[in-house]
Formats: C-alpha cells, structure tokens, sequence
C-alpha cells in the first residue's frame, strides 16, 4: 500500500522530497569531481578573471571602460571568436563608453562578436522590474544576453534557463545561449524559431562544415553538469586568465601565428571578493556566478545535458521496491530485515551513482530511499500486529465475495446451517443474447465486457446498501430486507433498478461495433418471503437465498424481452412503495408451471419513451377494456397506440386481442396462460 501510494503521489504530484535529491545531486557531483570521473570541459571557453588588484589599479570608471577597450582589442588580437561580458556598462556616458564601442567596432571587422550582459531586477518602489542594459544611450544593440539566474529554495544554485519570457512576446536569451549563437554565427532574431511552448530550434552548421542540423533546446531550468568548482586545472576545469596573464599571452604572440585563444569563448567577468555576483553551487560557497553561465555554455556545446528523472519513472523505481519487499517476507527476523534495509540503501546509492556518471541521469533515489525505510519500519510494524492484519486482510478479502451485510454476518455466524426467513425484494438482471455475443467476442472479449456489466450493477446495488448473490453466468441478482432487515427494501431496490439502467446505458457508446446491436438486457423487481443462509456441506457453504422467490423474479426478468422493455416489476413490490411512480400495467399472466398470476408493472425510466405519460394513459384505457373481455374495442385501440408510438407492448397485446376475438375463453378472469417460460 505504501509502495502503491508513493507512485500515485510521483505520478500526480511529484517528488516530496526535492531538496533532498538536491543534497544527493550535488554530492554525487562532489564524488565525481575529486576522482577525476567528471567530462573534461570544452577547451574553447575561457575565463578572464578580473581580480580584486585589476580593480584597484582602475580607482575610476573611466579607467573601467579604458580597460574594457583594451580587454577587446588583445582578446580579439588572440584568435577569441566571441568575447562575453558578465557585466553591464550602464553607468558610462558615450565619451566614457567610446574606446569600447570603437574597439566593438573593431572587433567587428575582425569577425570577432561581442556579447554584452542584460539584467531584470525589481525596482524598489513600485515592486516592477526594470532591464539594466549596457550603453543605454544607443539604439543599435550588440548580441545581448540575460544574466538573471534564479536559486533553487535552499539558495543553492543548480538550474539554468537558457531563455527566458519577452515582455514583448516571445522569448530571449540567456548569457550563455547568446555567447553560444555569437560563436556559431547566428543571429538571435533571424535563425531562432518558438514552434510550442518552452521550445526553442534552429539550424547550424553540422560537423562536417558542409551540411546543417536541426537543433532544438528545452528552455525550462535544467541541472548544471558542474564538472569542477571555480578554480580547477584542466582538463576538468576551464581554462582561466587574469588581465597581466592576458598581457603576457599578447607579448609572447608577438603578433604571430600562434593564437592561444582561436575561436575561443572569453567570459570576462569581475571575481574580487564585494565586486563580483557570487554564490552557492553544489561544488561550493561563494563561487563567482560566471561559472553558472560557463557550465551551461559547455553544456549546450558539448550537448551533455544533465537530465532529472521523469516522475513516471521514480515511480517504476518505486515499484521496484516490491522485489526486495519480497525478500523482506522470507527475513522472519528483525536483525536480517534491518541488513536487508541497509543492503537496499547502499545498492540503490551506487546503482544511482553509477548511471549517474555514464549517463548524466539524475534517479530520484532519496525518494525511493525514503520509501523503501518506510516500507521496512512499517513491515516490523506489521509484525508486531500480525494477528490484526490478518483479521483486516480476511475482511478485506471477503468484501470482494461479500456484500457488508453479509460478511458481517456470516463472520458473527460462522458455519452455522440454521436459514433465516425474511420478506426480501429481489432484482435480477440478465444479459441478452449473450451466446452470439460470445462468440463475436471471443472468451477474452466476453469476460471483459461482463466485467464492465457487472461493475456498473454492483456500484448501483451497493450504492443503494443491497447485498448480492453470486454472478450466475451473464445474470445479477441481489436483494434487500435481509440479513439485516430494512423496511424501505422496495424503495432501495427501484433506485438501484434505475441506477443499473443508467450505467448499462452509459456503457453502450463503448461497446464493440460488431456487438453493439446484440447489446440488450432486462430488468427485474419481485418481493415476496424467502429462506437466507449457509447452504451446502461441513467441507463447504455458499451463502445466499432459498424459495420460490427466485424462481419467480426469473420469470419475470425473462418477460422483459418478451414484452420489449428495459424493467418489469410485480405488483407485490409496487405495493411496498413509499412513494409509487409512473407505471403501467403491463400485463396479469400466469406463466408456465405457475399456479398463482403475476401482474407485470412497466416502470418509467430515465430511457422511457418520451410519451411515456401519454402510452400509459392510453395503454391503460385499453388494457381495461382487455380485462373486461372487449378484445375487439382493446385490439383496436392497441394497434393504434403500437403504430403511432412504436410500443411493442402495445402491439403483442393487440395481437392477443386478435386471438382472443376469434376464440373467446370462457369464464375470462382477465389472466392470461403464458405457454412458454
């Protein structure tokens, strides 16, 4: 059951417990990062780390800008294809922003691209957000990006969003997914398309320079693939640079062919401690948040996504716990199913730590964890109330062969022999034509669509507090008034009459074509006395009812094709009625082996004729006359209700009158002797 709970909740809810995977997901990337088994990071990205003594040597912004000129024009002199700035020039007038837009400009030239960083932050008035930009004085914008990242609850920051909702509509990118295009040679606003929501594709050039490939990008946050903390030496880190470094690398090229940063991705960002954005990752505290724009930006190269597992399949995982439940049945002991939990722990931590690293799939272990100690503790529970489960699971069992009345006393009365006699009503139903059905089916066909018959009729049986015989074939029976008496009997069985009218309805829209128009069945309502008890031997008892009652209800159920109509009830029930409906007198018969006359009353239903209140009354009539012994006057006005209407009652007793005119009965009591069953 827990087991059983727990994918239902995965399913429809999610995981409860994500900032525990969190924890596992990051120590994993620990694990992984200190025994060299992470991927190396992509040669191509770049750091260039500007340190808290760069920034003392620039004490005024103008110098800051001056820098930033000089940064582009020796990156560019260096080979770097794009060069992406975590940081935003917005404080600069256009004097103090000249050098860098005329070494944009140069760069330019020398197909070199500058991204610049954007940020939305919430103004302080008002609660809106304001778009800080760089060199907000000009209209004509370079390749930007947003360098807005959001931490998971806890503050850690684990998940990138590659682009983000426009105010404008649409959509626009991350600092990494511009930095990326930019060194691709495409261009945001012309290549990128949003065919649905949360998707971003477009074309570039495949492997072989000569051809293109379709990509396509999930914008929803996604797990960073960390493979180091800041600082690290390759080939698991990236490659960093400080500006003297940079310097020393422009010396030493001396203006040659060798070029340390071609087709490099060089992300300048500030780094000094109050200076630079930092903050919390998996793989440490106060790591500069340029990393989580880095990390991505080698994810989206490499294509070496990290991928949290679907909900569908943790909860298969949880399944997967029943196997070793199993095993947990055969440890009658408390010290082996302790081992056993441990065991299980320790296994799926490695088997999640291993496709981890092979993979880069995130499995919901902890939840599973979490579960599975559940599941044990609860077992040991279990075994400390053995002798209660047992009688929860034996009632729990019965209810599936038992209606609530009846189990209850037949658990208050076990084995007795001794019948009860009680004044019952009792609704059998019976399906038609159910042999060809059969065989149109096929065994596997016909058990199912039984099943769906009998679900609809138990649901409106138990609904209305019936107790219910076993299926007999393709029939239902079931009944009130016993073994617990209940006075409304009759009124409980109409409505669950109706009931099984409605939901054997609302079954045919589904049924097979090539049976649908076999499809049919009636129903039943008689009351009478009958005998309830255990019948049978020592060796075996089946529980249910005794007498003539039955017998009769069958009768009646089989009239109900024989007149053409879904419910027949007796007079002896209508007269139990609190409340008497709609009827008609269907017929006074007595039918085959019967000396005692049933009269047959048409209910109306939720599928009634929609005259139905006009056929009774003029069915009536003529049935009145019938009893009289007028067949000719009853014939006539039969025939007319059978064709205006399409009543087949209508018609079968016009048909009788025809009869009965040419050879009248004698001593006619308004009873007629069915010949057949």
């Amino acid at each position: 059951m827990i087991c059983g709970v727990a994918v239902v909740w995965l399913i429809v809810f999610g995981t409860p417990f994500e900032s525990l995977e969190m924890e596992w997901y990051g120590q994993i990337l620990k694990w992984r990062n200190e025994h060299g088994l992470a991927p190396p990071a992509d040669p191509n990205i770049v750091h260039l780390d500007i340190t808290g003594s760069d920034l003392a040597k620039l004490p005024t912004l103008e110098l800051e800008y001056q820098s930033a000129a000089e940064i582009i024009r020796r990156a560019s002199d260096l080979g770097a294809r794009v060069i992406g700035f975590d940081v935003v020039f917005a404080r600069g007038d256009e004097t103090m922003s000249k050098p860098i837009l005329d070494e944009i400009g140069r760069a330019a030239k020398q197909n070199r691209i500058v991204v610049l960083a954007e940020a939305v932050v919430p103004t302080a008035s008002d609660g809106n957000v304001e778009r800080i930009r760089s060199f907000p004085f000009r209209d004509e914008l370079q390749p930007a990006g947003l360098i807005n990242v959001k931490p998971d609850p806890d503050g850690t920051f684990r998940r990138y969003a590659y682009a983000y909702p426009s105010s404008a509509g649409g959509y626009e990118p991350s600092f990494a997914l511009a930095c990326y295009l930019a060194w691709r040679d495409l261009k945001w606003n012309d290549v990128i398309s949003s065919p649905g929501p949360g998707t971003l594709k477009w074309n570039e050039l495949a492997a072989d320079f000569t051809s293109t490939e379709p990509r396509e990008l999930n914008i929803e946050p996604g797990l960073l693939n960390f493979r180091s903390p800041w600082i690290a030496s390759p080939p698991l880190g990236f490659r960093h640079y400080t500006i003297s470094q940079l310097d020393e690398l422009c010396q030493q090229s001396g203006g040659g062919q060798s070029r340390p940063l071609d087709n490099a991705i060089l992300l300048v960002s500030e780094v000094a401690p109050g200076v630079g954005d930092v903050g919390i990752t998996p793989l440490g505290a106060s790591q500069p948040r340029v990393l989580l724009h880095s990390t991505a930006l080698n994810d989206l190269i490499q294509r070496n996504w990290l991928r949290r597992s679907p909900s569908w399949f943790d909860a298969l995982a949880v399944v997967s716990i029943l196997s070793l439940g199993i095993i947990g049945r055969l440890c009658r002991r408390t010290v082996p199913l302790l081992l056993l939990w441990i065991v299980g722990l320790v296994l799926a931590g490695v088997g999640s730590a291993l496709v981890f690293f092979k993979t880069g799939w995130v499995l919901g272990t902890p939840t599973a964890g979490v579960i599975w100690t559940v599941a044990i503790f609860a077992e040991l529970g279990r075994r400390q109330s053995y002798e209660f489960t047992q009688r929860v699971k034996l009632r729990a069992t019965m209810s599936l062969y038992f209606s609530p009345h009846v189990m209850e006393h037949v658990l208050k009365n076990p084995g007795s022999m001794k019948p009860q006699e009680a004044e019952l009503t009792v609704l059998l139903t019976d399906l038609r034509n159910s042999t060809p059905i059969a065989e149109s089916l096929g065994p596997s066909g016909t058990f199912d669509l039984l099943n769906q018959v009998f679900e609809a009729q138990t649901k409106a049986i138990l609904h209305e507090d019936g107790s219910m015989e076993h299926f007999l074939g393709d029939q239902f029976l079931s009944y009130w008034g016993a073994p617990d008496p209940q006075p409304d009997a009759a009124d409980r069985a109409l409505r669950a009459a109706l009931a099984v009218i409605w939901g054997m309805e609302s079954l045919r829209p589904g049924i097979d074509l090539r049976v649908k128009p076999l499809f049919g069945y009636g129903v039943a309502l008689h009351s009478g006395v009958a005998l309830l008890g255990n019948k049978g031997s020592a060796q075996r008892l089946d529980y249910g009812i005794v007498g003539d009652l039955i017998n009769s209800a069958a009768r009646v159920e089989s009239l109900t094709k024989h007149y053409g109509v879904l419910l027949l009830i007796t007079r002896e029930t209508y007269s139990r009625l609190s409340h008497p409906p709609m009827t008609r007198v269907v017929d006074k018969v007595m039918v085959l082996g019967k000396s005692i006359p049933l009269e047959l009353l048409e209910v109306r239903h939720p599928f009634s004729h929609a005259k139905f209140e006009e056929i009774v009354t003029r069915y009536n009539a003529a049935f009145e006359q019938y009893s009289q012994g007028a067949f000719a006057e009853a014939q006539k006005n039969f025939a007319a209700l059978g064709v205006e209407e399409n009543d087949h009652p209508s018609r079968l007793m016009a048909e009788r009158c025809r009869e009965l005119s040419s050879e009248p009965p004698k001593d006619w009591q308004g009873v007629y002797g069915l010949k057949t069953k």
